[in-house]
Order: C-alpha cells, then sequence, then structure tokens
C-alpha cells in the first residue's frame, strides 16, 4: 500500500480563490445571493430528474434503502461539482437553499440539513464517558449531516449516557462497563468503521455541523489527515503549557514546524480509512505517536480549520491545573512519541549536526 506523499502547509488553500468575485476574499451580498439563487434552481432540477430517473428506473436496480439525506448530498455533490470551490460563507448559504429547492418538488424535508463536499462514506467516532449534559447536542449536530455511520464508543460511563444514544439515534453503539483509557476508543471506532472517511469526536464537546465540514473536505482534497487548527487559541510561547509545547516539539522533531502544536490528541480532526490502516489501529490510541508514524510515512496532513475546543473543555477533576492527571498522560503520550521519532530518524531526529566534525574523534 503506497502512502501518498509528502509535506503540505498547513492552511488549506480551499478558500484562496483567485475570481474577481472573491477578491482580497471580501463576498458581497450581491455574490451570495448570486449563488443562493443558482443553488436553489439547481436543487429543483435535481429533484426534478431524481423523480424522473426513478420513474423510470427498473425499481430492482433502484437503491430503495438509501437513506433520503444520503440521496441528496448525492445530488447537491453532482452540481457542486461543476462549481466548486466556493469559499465557506457561499458554500453553505448555496447549501442551504439547494436543500429549499429540492424539497419544493420532492416534498422531502430534512430540517436544517448540512452538505458535505464529498460522495465518500463517511463515518463519525464519538468517544463518551459520562457526558448526558452534552450528547444531545452533539446528536443534533451529528443528525444534519449525511452520514453514513455514527459510532459511540461508550466506555466506563456511569450515567445515562447509553440510555440517551440509544433512544435518540440509530448509531453504532461499542459499549465497555470499564473504563478503556483515554484515546482508545479512538482505535476501535476506526477499526469498525466502514467508511473511507473518518471524523473523531469527544462526546463533551458539541461542535457545529457547519464547523465539521471542512476537515471532511480536507480529506476529499487528497489530504490523508485535517487536524484542528488550534494555533489561535494557544498565546505568545511564553505563556503555553507544557502539552501544548511538547507537541510543537514533536512536530518540529519531525521537520514540521508549519504544523505548530497542532495535533491528533486534539479533535474533531478526520482521516482517510487507508491512512488509519497505514499508521496500525492500536497505534491510535496514542494520538501523538500516530501522528509521528504518519509524518514518517509521508502521509499529507494539514490543518485546515480551526474549532475553539480549548475554552470550551469540560473542566473535570483530572484536567485543572497547570499539571494535571490529563496532562502528565499527554506529555507521557508524547515521550512515546519521541522514542518512536528516534528509532525512526536518528538520535538527532531532523536537526542536522553541522557543526562538529565527529569523524576525528574516531580512532
Amino acid at each position: 500500500m503506497k502512502p501518498i506523499n509528502k509535506r503540505t502547509r498547513k492552511k488549506s488553500s480551499r478558500h484562496k480563490l483567485g475570481t474577481g468575485n472573491f477578491k482580497n476574499g471580501l463576498i458581497s451580498n450581491r455574490v451570495v445571493d448570486y449563488w443562493k439563487e443558482k443553488a436553489y434552481t439547481a436543487g429543483y432540477e435535481q429533484a426534478v430528474n431524481a423523480f424522473s430517473i426513478t420513474t423510470h428506473a427498473n425499481r430492482d436496480t433502484e437503491r430503495e434503502d438509501t437513506a433520503p439525506h444520503i440521496k441528496l448530498n448525492e445530488s447537491w455533490n453532482r452540481w457542486y461539482r461543476s462549481v466548486k470551490p466556493l469559499p465557506w460563507t457561499v458554500y453553505h448559504a448555496a447549501a442551504s437553499k439547494f436543500v429549499e429547492g429540492h424539497r419544493k418538488h420532492s416534498g422531502i424535508y430534512l430540517g436544517n440539513a448540512v452538505l458535505l463536499p464529498t460522495d465518500k462514506r463517511v463515518a463519525a467516532i464519538v468517544l463518551v464517558m459520562n457526558e448526558k449534559d452534552t450528547i444531545i447536542k452533539l446528536l443534533e449536530q451529528l443528525h444534519r449531516l449525511p452520514l453514513h455511520e455514527i459510532i459511540f464508543v461508550v466506555n466506563g460511563s456511569t450515567d445515562e449516557s447509553f440510555e440517551m444514544i440509544r433512544n435518540q439515534s440509530k448509531a453504532i453503539i461499542v459499549h465497555y462497563k470499564q473504563a478503556l483509557g483515554h484515546d482508545v476508543g479512538r482505535a476501535v471506532g476506526a477499526k469498525l468503521a466502514d467508511s473511507e472517511i473518518l471524523l473523531f469526536l469527544d462526546g463533551d464537546v458539541p461542535i457545529l455541523a457547519e464547523h465539521l465540514v471542512p476537515f471532511i473536505d480536507a480529506i476529499e482534497q487528497g489530504s490523508d489527515i485535517a487536524l484542528n487548527d488550534i494555533s489561535p487559541w494557544i498565546g505568545m510561547f511564553s505563556e503555553r503549557d507544557y502539552v501544548t509545547t511538547v507537541k510543537e516539539f514533536i512536530n518540529r522533531s519531525m521537520g514540521r514546524a508549519d504544523l505548530e502544536a497542532n495535533s491528533l490528541t486534539a479533535v474533531p480532526h478526520a482521516m482517510r480509512k487507508e491512512a488509519a490502516q497505514i499508521i496500525g489501529y492500536a497505534n491510535l490510541s496514542v494520538p501523538p505517536k500516530a501522528q509521528v508514524i504518519a509524518l514518517e510515512k509521508g502521509l499529507k496532513i494539514n490543518a485546515p480549520a480551526s474549532v475553539d475546543v480549548i475554552t470550551k473543555n469540560r473542566l473535570r477533576a483530572r484536567n485543572v491545573g497547570q499539571q494535571n492527571a490529563v496532562s502528565d498522560l499527554i506529555i507521557g503520550d508524547h515521550i512515546e512519541a519521541l522514542k518512536t521519532a528516534f528509532d525512526l530518524k536518528g538520535p538527532r531526529l531532523s536537526f542536522a549536526d553541522q557543526i562538529r566534525q565527529r569523524q576525528l574523534t574516531k580512532v
């Protein structure tokens, strides 16, 4: 299995469009209205065409089991491929009008659905441990997306999280009475998933569906891993904690200073299923080690979007304070990742020794 090459810049160029309409990143109301009108018409026409095909097609070959929101997303992509890429502000406005236009003819109401710029199968993998206060909000956002799979790994929960998920969704639930330990559920969910794109989330941080789309789009555009860009929330170097410092050191050690402190330790992030296989499912339970392996194997990694999970992170007894159980665990994971980096790249990692003439010391 040959991995996709190599380095990529942290920021996605998806929205740096050269067309006059989006010059300097300024989007006028007139431009937004133009695309909304085109999308509404396209949605209506796609519904008309779908009805015609269904009416005249052989029923034996018709995919009756395909969920309506999946079919709608397929219709959206048939049109969107001819106009992409659009800046996210325009994209979401146009997608919403496409849904409206489609509903006008089909009569199918899918609420405030958020469409994805891909036809690939997408799975959301969510780790859950005592998240009864946030799980319903998270489910509401996931149900807005045309996902093929939602996999909840519920481990060590003593509250009603399992029952709430079971009663509010048709998701796959993997339930362990005992706590699996940090991030082990990611490895379990990734191995179980049958989709081409894996989206990783935590049950304690509900995220708007619109904010998840760029990570899936990055994989659609050819990335193997799409990280959350936490740079806006980590402050100046002198103000950073030990965890943030060691994250950045790992990236610099692997020759990817452009990734700064962005890491697989932070959600949301997305990954190709094939990338998870290349890294090894078991290695996903130690995110920085997985990142080192991915970088060494030349997988294409970027950080296409920023979602604030720093200030919104749920405070618990084990993650409060300058040094706490969670930070100690993460630092330990990075020490393990460094050991892997040394094994792969040698004792100086990616830092060349351009001063010493070591050969002169050899007898």
